[in-house]
C-alpha cells in the first residue's frame, strides 16, 4: 500500500476515527485504525470499539498502490498532528506503516489486519433522510441529559423517533428530561424508533458540525447507521423500554417567568463559585417587582443565592419578566447550565412552574422542552 494525502485532510480523518478507537482495551486491535487503499474506492479509514464504528473516506487522497494496514490510533494521531508539510506519504512495509513528509520519517508498528472487525455497509434502502443541520441540533439539545449512573440501561441512551409528521429525540436520567422535535418535509420511507447510545451520537454531532447536506439513516442488525458525505457512523442500539416520558412533562403550570439565556447563564456561573460537592444547589428567589421595562411589560428580579458553611455565600441579581407572587425555587445549577448551553445566548428562556416541589419546564421555543426537578431547600 502506498498513498499520498493532504495533511489537513488526514488530520481531520484520523481525528474523527481516533475518537472511536478504544483508549484501553484487552484487545489491542480495538485501539487501532484500519487504513484501506483501493484504486476504485479510494482511501478509507475505519475504527470501532464494538459499540460504535466509523468509516471515513479521504476524498482527495491519491492511491499509488492498494493494500490495508492496521496501526494504533493514538500513535498515528500524534504523528499527523505534528506535521506541517502540505502532503504526507503513507506506505506499508511488511505490515508496518511508514510515514514520510520529506523532512520527517516515521515507522509505526502495525497489527494483524485480519483481526480487525469489519464494519457493515450502508443498506440500499434507508429508513429516512434528514438535513444535517436539523439532526445536529436535535442531538446537541438532548444527548447531555442521558443517564451515567448504573441502573436502568434504557436511560443511558437517547430515544430517536422518526415519523411521517416529524422527528423527535428524548433523553432523561430520571432527574431531568430533554425533548427536541422538528417537522420534516417529504415524509419518510419507513418509521423508525430506537434507543441510541450517547457515544455514537457524540461522534455524529462532531461530524455533522463540520458538514452540510443530508444524513441518510437506516437500521441493520440491532445497529443504527448514519451516512453523510464520505462518512459512515455505526452505533449499536440499546436494548430496553424507554419510560413513558410524556407522563413526566407537566400538563399545566400556574406561574412562569422569562429571562435572557446569557443573563441567567452568567448569574448561575457566579453563584456556582460558592457551592461545594455537598452543597450543590442554588436558590432562585423570585420578586415580581413594581416597575415597567422598556417594552411596557411588568419587570421583575431573580436573586440567585448559594450558601455553603465552609466557603461562604453568594447573591446575584438577574432581571426577569415575572408577574406572579414572590416564590423560591431550588436547583442543582449544573442541570440548568446544561440546558442553557444548548440555547441561543440572546434568546429568552421561559420557566413554567407550579410550586417549589413540582417539575419545572424550561423552553426557548415550541420545539424544545426541558423538564428539571427542583431540589429541597432548607
Amino acid at each position: 500500500m502506498k498513498i499520498s494525502v493532504p495533511t489537513q485532510l488526514l488530520v481531520e480523518g484520523v481525528g474523527h476515527t481516533a475518537t472511536v478507537a478504544a483508549s484501553k482495551s484487552p484487545k489491542q486491535i480495538l485501539e487501532c485504525i484500519a487504513l484501506r487503499a483501493d484504486a476504485t474506492t479510494g482511501v478509507i479509514l475505519e475504527a470501532t470499539d464494538l459499540d460504535v464504528g466509523i468509516r471515513y473516506h479521504l476524498a482527495d487522497a491519491t492511491v499509488e498502490s492498494a493494500g490495508s494496514l492496521v496501526v494504533p490510533a493514538g500513535r498515528l494521531l500524534s504523528i499527523v498532528r505534528e506535521i506541517d508539510e502540505e502532503e504526507i506519504v503513507l506506505e506499508g512495509e511488511e505490515g508496518n506503516l511508514a510515514v514520510d513528509t520529506g523532512r520527517s520519517q516515521f515507522r509505526v508498528r502495525g497489527e494483524n489486519v485480519d483481526e480487525f472487525v469489519r464494519l457493515p455497509f450502508f443498506p440500499e434502502a434507508e429508513s429516512a433522510t434528514l438535513p444535517a443541520d436539523l439532526l445536529h441540533g436535535l442531538v446537541r439539545r438532548t444527548r447531555f441529559a442521558t443517564a451515567t449512573d448504573a441502573g436502568r440501561y434504557a436511560l443511558h441512551g437517547v430515544l430517536f423517533v422518526i415519523k411521517k409528521s416529524g422527528v423527535e429525540m428524548v433523553a432523561t436520567d430520571g432527574r431531568r428530561l430533554a425533548r427536541a422535535t422538528a417537522p420534516i418535509s417529504g415524509g419518510v420511507k419507513q418509521e423508525l424508533r430506537a434507543i441510541v447510545g450517547p457515544k455514537g451520537l457524540a461522534l455524529l454531532e462532531r461530524v455533522l458540525a463540520a458538514s452540510g447536506g443530508e444524513v441518510s439513516i437506516a437500521l441493520l442488525d440491532r445497529q443504527i447507521l448514519f451516512r453523510t458525505g464520505g462518512v459512515l457512523i455505526v452505533s449499536r442500539l440499546i436494548d430496553g423500554t424507554f419510560p413513558a416520558y410524556e407522563d413526566v412533562i407537566p400538563k399545566s403550570t400556574t406561574h412562569f417567568f422569562t429571562v435572557t439565556v446569557a443573563d441567567l447563564m452568567a448569574g448561575l456561573r457566579r453563584a456556582s463559585l460558592l457551592t461545594t460537592r455537598d452543597a450543590l444547589s442554588v436558590e432562585l428567589l423570585l420578586d415580581p417587582g413594581d416597575g415597567v421595562d422598556a417594552d411596557g411589560e411588568r419587570s421583575g428580579n431573580i436573586t440567585l443565592r448559594s450558601r455553603a458553611v465552609e466557603v461562604g455565600e453568594a447573591k446575584i441579581s438577574v432581571p426577569v419578566s415575572y408577574e406572579g407572587p414572590p416564590a423560591k425555587l431550588g436547583f442543582n445549577p449544573v442541570f440548568l447550565q446544561d440546558a442553557l448551553k444548548v440555547m441561543d445566548p440572546a434568546a429568552e428562556v421561559t420557566f413554567s412552574f407550579t410550586d417549589a416541589k413540582a417539575p419545572v419546564i424550561m423552553s426557548d421555543g415550541d420545539d424544545y422542552t426541558y423538564v428539571v426537578m427542583p431540589v429541597a431547600l432548607e
